[in-house]
């Protein structure tokens, strides 16, 4: 987690930063007018293709027709030959997916002379493509739409008006400014259960966004406006943020910076009840002139305060997650990969995580009938302090299982009950601290992928928060996951942890740390005790369960525990810290090296 520098502002603040190797990757239809906007888009995963941040293809519109098809029918292109080629070259192609793979669709294009590719989905929402056998040999641009957008602008292209642009936009079009999605800073959470927000403090909004000008030509009188509506359970709407940054003006390939007044949506006193519901925050941005591509001068995102629900991905109106493809890490073909995020529990002791949401997506032709899935619940302790996910700072403290059943896997939501390990009790309560909420594939299949949200993006939230989004693991883990734009689906259900309040009353024992981590022949530890408890005890186990030794310890002082524990006897290997006091455990793991 990087650290930035902060500014203070009385309203707000603006940085000018060059972005000259900053693109935004879009799929913009020109003309004709009915169809003319930005649409979503799939781009091909790393490892393949040409990178769509370096090129751009502007041209008009043909639908390709492979040999193995007939003249009016449309093209699959999985026998590598188009035998419209006369008519491709020097347009972008438009081809389904199906059949084959990305790569072969894409390589009989460039082979047709195309100068970039549109592939339509045969499913609704986007995906990231993976390039196959012959990836590696495709130099066009190329992106991926849904089937709704595809039949929208189909009768177009059959009527050879249609024109496009893929790729980068920059110094596309004279007058564009605006920003991305991933240019806003809003909260890190989609959404939050009341439990983690009971009072003024728990829960700050940062809020800004990097205002860019993509086009030719110098904008001036550059106004930026973020407005904030709050709609309760009750369906009321009422506006509770407006705040408008003003500048003079941004040259071409420059951007600002622009941080506006925190929010805390308990900014006053009183109950939860009066914040619970949805939190919608209205981006836009002009200047004094007509902007070329207007696409990305309004963006609305959203926030929910919720009776249970915790989510990074976009939940739609019934409170589902939405889905929008799937993703695998490039060096796992199949199972075992890993895929989370993060949760930063700021109020220890009042949440538990009863159950995980989630989903997966499969390639045609797989499915997941008798696969089983495994969702998990563990802490991350960075002993070391390098920000970095090392080798025994993550333990497992919850786990639940989901076997599939019926053909209708892919896409669907499943539900995974938590157990918690140490107790073998229903649900796990979190302390404060830092968790990560994950889905386990276990499978030899490969065309299973964790299915990812869509329409958010924490790239510019991220460093504001100095918080991860969602990591990946498979032969270790790495904080970064697939970036911040690639958020699994994986929505925890929680409720109210029974008897246990941080805020009123204490744990008897929180925030164990313990360090090195690995350590060589000797682990510290220390721990925040509630008043009142004048005594502790720990014990190490091994990874089978073993007790491999345990102590008692007093010298508590002013409400922290201090000691250490010789680890030279103890083989190689990754132990267990269970440290006790009162009615309340704590568990560590740690790793021991020679």
């Amino acid at each position: 987690m990087k650290k930035i520098l902060l500014f203070s502002c009385s309203l707000f603040c603006t940085v000018c930063l060059s972005i000259s190797a900053h693109a935004q990757v879009v799929c913009f239809v020109l003309n004709p007018q009915p169809i003319r906007g930005n649409y979503d888009i799939g781009i091909p995963a790393s490892g393949w293709g040409i990178s769509l941040d370096t090129v751009v293809a502007t041209g008009r519109l043909v639908i390709g027709r492979s040999a193995g098809g007939t003249a009016a029918g449309d093209s699959l292109a999985c026998d590598t030959t188009l035998i419209n080629a006369s008519a491709i070259a020097g347009k972008i192609a438009v081809l389904y997916r199906g059949s084959c793979e990305f790569g072969v669709k894409a390589l009989a294009a460039q082979r047709a002379g195309a100068i970039g590719l549109i592939i339509i989905n045969h499913s609704p929402g986007i995906l990231n493509m993976a390039g196959g056998g012959v990836g590696a040999q495709v130099t066009i641009p190329l992106v991926l739409i849904g089937n709704a957008e595809g039949a929208l602008i189909r009768p177009y292209i059959d009527g050879d008006s249609t024109v496009a642009l893929i790729g980068q936009k920059r110094g596309a079009f004279r007058n564009d400014i605006g920003f991305s999605t991933g240019d806003l800073i809003r909260p890190m959470d989609m959404a939050v259960p009341r439990t983690q927000i009971q009072a003024v403090g728990d829960y700050i909004m940062k809020l800004g966004a990097i205002v860019r000008n993509y086009g030719i030509d110098t904008q001036n009188a550059i106004t930026m406006n973020l407005q904030i509506e709050h709609t309760n359970l009750a369906g009321v709407t009422n506006p509770v943020y407006n705040q408008t940054a003003t500048f003079p003006t941004l040259v071409p390939g420059d951007s600002f910076i622009v941080r506006l007044n925190d929010y805390d949506p308990l900014n006053t006193p009183m109950p939860i009840t009066a914040g619970r519901g949805l939190y919608s925050l209205r981006y836009s941005v002009q200047s004094n002139s007509a902007d070329d591509f207007d696409a990305d001068n309004l963006n609305v995102q959203g926030f929910h305060i919720t009776d249970t629900l915790y989510s990074k991905v976009r939940l739609d109106a019934q409170m589902n997650p939405v889905t929008s493809g799937g993703v695998r890490p490039t060096d796992a073909t199949s199972g075992p990969y890993e895929y989370g995020v993060f949760y930063y529990s700021k109020v220890g002791g009042e949440t538990r995580i009863d159950k995980i949401k989630f989903a997966f997506v499969t390639n045609v032709g797989f499915n997941l009938i008798n696969e089983t899935v495994v969702a998990k619940v563990s802490r991350w302790d960075d002993g070391n302090g390098n920000e970095m996910i090392d080798a025994g700072e993550v333990f497992d403290i919850g786990e639940g299982f989901y076997t599939y059943t019926d053909s209708l896997g892919s896409g669907s939501i499943k539900t995974a009950d938590i157990t918690d390990i140490a107790s073998q009790t229903n649900g796990v309560v979190l302390d404060t601290g830092v968790y990560i909420l994950s889905t386990v594939y276990t499978g030899p299949q490969t065309g299973v992928f964790t299915s990812i949200g869509t329409g958010l993006d924490y790239s510019a939230s991220s460093p504001e928060y100095n918080q991860y989004t969602s990591p990946v693991y498979v032969s270790a883990w790495n904080a970064n996951g697939f970036g911040a734009d690639y958020v699994p689906v994986i929505v925890a259900v929680t409720s109210e942890a029974p008897g246990v309040s941080v805020r009123d009353q204490g744990l008897d024992v929180h925030d164990l740390k313990v360090y090195p981590n690995p350590v060589g022949d000797r682990l510290w530890m220390n721990a925040m005790v509630r008043q009142g408890i004048n005594q502790l005890s720990w014990e190490v186990m091994d990874a089978a369960g073993k007790v491999m030794t345990r102590s008692d310890a007093s010298g508590i002082m002013d409400g922290r525990w201090n000691g250490s524990l010789s680890t030279a006897e103890l083989p190689a290997g990754i132990y267990i810290l269970r440290m006790d006091a009162g009615s309340s455990s704590q568990f560590r793991k740690f790793v021991v090296v020679h």
